[in-house]
C-alpha cells in the first residue's frame, strides 16, 4: 500500500482493504507508518472507522473515542491492543477512528461456521483466553458488554487452538457509539434519551442487558457462557424465529445444556449452564471466578487418572494440580498464573485495598453487583488434592492415606516410627457466601482466614466479594487467605439528568429503596436525590428522587369573536 499524508489517518495510518462492516463502524486493514517490521515494511494494523451517519454527531464521536482511550491502557496478551485514535476531516465530514492490532486468523465464529463445533479442549482454550482478557478488564473497571463470536479473533487461521492465540476486540466500542449493532440478528436501541439500554449481539445479550438494566462483570460472564454454547454446539443458546422471542428467551428460558445437542460437550455442561443463569446472583461473580472453574474441568480432561500406587516412585496426584499441561489445544490455565502463596496473617488484620483489588479483579459497574454472590448455587469448588505419597516401604503394600501412618520398627531399632509426609500443597477453594461460610470452607481445605478488607457494595454486610490468593492457586497447608467482604453500605450514585425510570433502576441496583411511585412519572427527568449523590448509606436505605418541575403552562388568552364590535 502507498499513500500521501492527506490519505492517512492521524498522519500515521494508510487505509487499505476493507476487513469487515458492523452496525457502528467499518474495519480496514492499514499500514502504520510509524512502526516497521523485521523487513523494514510498515506494520499492518486494523483501523475501525465510525460510520459517517453516526460520526456526524459530536456527542457520539466523543463517546466512541472516550471508550477507546479507556481501553488504550489495557495491555494483555489476549487483548488486541489499541495503537491510536482520533478524528479525520474528509470533505466536510468528521470521521472518528481507532487503530488496533491486526489479528489475521479470523474469528471463532468463522472457525465454527467452517469446521463445525469444537471439542471441549479447543473450546476451553478459546474460553480461557477470553476470560483471561476479561479478567484484566474487570480489574480495571471495564465491562465488555459485547462478547460474541465476531469479537473473538484467532492469531492463526488453521491448526489446533491455544489460549495464547485468542484476541478479544471491541471493548465497549459499539456501546460508546451509543447504539447497538444493526442487522438481521441484532437489536438496535438508542441510549441518548438517558435510558439504561446497552448494546450487544442479540444472541449473546445477558438478561439484564436485554431488559435495559445496568451491566457489570457478571454480564460478561453470561456472554462467555453463550459463546461457549456456540463453540460446543455450533449454535447460540436460544435460536428462535424472531428477535423478540430471542430476547424473551434470554430473560425467561432455563439455561440450555450443550450436551443435549452434542454429547461430547458434557464435561463443560455445568460451567456453561452456571454462566448462563438468569440472574447475576447465580452466575460466576466475574471472569476470574469462571476461569478458575473452567481450569478445574480442563485439568481433568488433559490428564488421565493416575494408576494405583504400586511402586515406590509413583507420582501422587498433587503434582497434576501444580504442574498444568502446556501442550495440545490448551496453552495455559488459570491456576498456572495465580499469585504466589502469601504468609499467614492475623484474622483481624486489614489488607491494603489496592493490593487485594488488583488480584481479585472485582469491578462494580453501575451497581450490577446488587445481585452479587449470595447463597444460591454455590460455585464449583476446586478439588483439594490428596496427601503426598507414603514412604517407599509402605507404598508397595497399601494405598496412600491422608492420615499419618505409623510403621512399626524392628525390635532392635532405636529410630522413631516413620510417618507419612503431610500434603505439600492444596488448592485454594472458591469462596462464596458469608464470611463465616468462607472461613468454614477454608478450614475444610486445611487453610486459614487471613486479613479481612471491607468494601462498599450493594450486597449485605460480610458477603464475600473476592479473595487472595485466587481460587485454584496451589499453596502450602495452613496458608492464610485474605478476603474482601461487603461493608453493608454503599455510595448513592449520581442520577441527575436521567429519566425517573432509569434513575430508579440505577438506585435499586446500588442497593437502595426508591420512595414514591416512579411509574407515575417515569418519563420525567431527575435533578438529584435526597440524600445526594456521593452519600454513603446502609444498604436498603430509602432514597427520594427529585424530579424537575414541568414548566407552567400559560392560560390561553380569550380572543374576541370575529363579529364583536370594538
Amino acid at each position: 500500500m502507498t499513500g500521501t499524508a492527506d490519505a492517512t489517518l492521524g498522519g500515521r495510518f494508510v487505509i487499505g482493504d476493507l476487513l469487515g462492516v458492523g452496525g457502528s463502524a467499518s474495519v480496514y486493514e492499514a499500514e502504520d507508518l510509524q512502526r516497521s517490521d523485521d523487513d523494514g515494511a510498515p506494520v499492518r494494523v486494523a483501523v475501525k472507522v465510525l460510520h459517517p451517519h453516526l460520526g456526524a454527531d459530536a456527542w457520539t464521536r466523543d463517546a466512541f473515542l472516550a471508550e477507546a482511550r479507556a481501553v488504550q491502557g489495557l495491555r494483555h496478551p489476549n487483548v488486541a491492543a489499541v495503537h491510536g485514535s482520533g478524528l479525520h476531516e474528509a470533505g466536510g465530514v468528521t470521521m472518528a477512528w481507532i487503530a488496533l492490532d491486526l489479528v489475521p486468523g479470523g474469528s471463532v465464529g468463522d472457525r465454527v461456521a467452517a469446521e463445525g463445533p469444537m471439542t471441549p479442549l479447543a473450546a476451553g482454550a478459546v474460553l480461557d483466553g477470553v476470560l483471561a482478557a476479561l479478567e484484566a478488564a474487570h480489574a480495571r473497571g471495564l465491562v465488555h458488554r459485547d462478547v460474541s463470536p465476531g469479537n473473538v479473533l484467532l492469531a492463526r487461521g488453521t491448526g489446533s487452538i491455544r489460549a495464547a492465540d485468542v484476541r478479544l476486540v471491541d471493548f465497549g466500542l459499539a456501546d460508546a457509539a451509543g447504539r447497538t449493532a444493526a442487522g438481521s440478528d441484532v437489536l438496535r436501541a438508542p441510549v441518548r434519551d438517558g435510558s439504561a439500554s446497552v448494546v450487544g449481539n442479540l444472541h449473546f445479550l445477558s438478561p439484564e442487558q436485554a431488559q435495559a438494566l445496568p451491566v457489570g462483570p457478571a454480564g460478561d460472564v453470561y456472554q462467555v457462557g453463550a459463546l461457549a454454547h456456540l463453540l460446543l454446539t455450533g449454535q447460540p443458546p436460544f435460536p428462535r424465529a424472531t428477535a423478540v422471542q430471542v430476547l424473551q428467551a434470554h430473560v425467561t428460558a432455563p439455561p440450555p445444556v450443550p450436551s443435549a445437542l452434542v454429547p461430547a460437550a458434557r464435561p463443560l455442561d455445568r460451567v456453561v449452564t452456571r454462566a448462563l443463569a438468569k440472574t447475576p446472583l447465580r452466575r460466576y461473580r466475574d471472569a476470574a471466578e469462571m476461569r478458575s472453574a473452567l481450569a478445574a474441568v480442563l485439568v481433568g480432561l488433559t490428564q488421565p487418572d493416575p494408576p494405583a500406587w504400586t511402586t515406590a516412585d509413583a507420582t501422587p496426584e498433587v503434582s497434576r494440580t501444580r504442574a498444568l499441561p502446556a501442550a495440545g489445544d490448551l496453552a495455559y490455565l488459570a491456576a498456572a498464573d495465580g499469585p504466589e502463596p502469601r504468609g499467614p496473617h492475623s484474622a483481624a488484620a486489614r489488607v491494603p485495598t489496592g493490593g487485594v483489588l488488583a488480584c481479585v479483579a472485582v469491578a462494580l459497574v453501575v451497581g450490577l453487583a446488587t445481585w452479587g454472590v449470595l447463597g444460591g448455587d454455590a460455585a464449583p469448588q476446586v478439588a483439594v488434592p490428596p496427601a503426598a505419597s507414603p514412604s517407599a516401604s509402605a507404598a508397595a503394600t497399601s494405598a496412600p492415606s491422608t492420615a499419618p501412618v505409623a510403621v512399626p520398627p524392628p525390635a532392635d531399632a532405636t529410630s522413631p516410627p516413620a510417618v507419612a509426609e503431610a500434603p505439600s500443597a492444596v488448592a485454594v477453594p472458591v469462596l462464596v457466601g458469608s464470611l463465616a461460610d468462607a472461613q468454614a470452607t477454608l478450614l475444610l481445605a486445611g487453610l486459614v482466614l487471613g486479613g479481612v478488607q471491607d468494601e462498599d457494595s450493594p450486597l449485605a454486610a460480610d458477603v464475600v466479594l473476592g479473595q487472595v490468593p485466587a481460587a485454584g492457586s496451589p499453596v502450602a497447608p495452613g496458608t492464610a487467605v485474605d478476603v474482601v467482604v461487603a461493608s453493608g453500605a454503599n455510595e448513592v450514585p449520581a442520577v441527575a439528568g436521567l429519566t425517573v425510570a432509569s434513575a430508579t433502576a440505577t438506585l435499586e441496583v446500588a442497593g437502595f429503596v426508591v420512595q414514591g411511585d416512579p411509574a407515575a412519572t417515569s418519563g420525567a427527568r431527575v435533578t438529584g436525590t435526597l440524600p445526594g449523590a456521593g452519600a454513603v448509606l446502609r444498604v436498603g436505605s430509602a432514597i427520594t428522587v427529585v424530579r424537575e418541575e414541568p414548566a407552567p403552562t400559560a392560560a390561553p388568552t380569550e380572543q374576541p369573536s370575529a363579529g364583536s364590535g370594538a
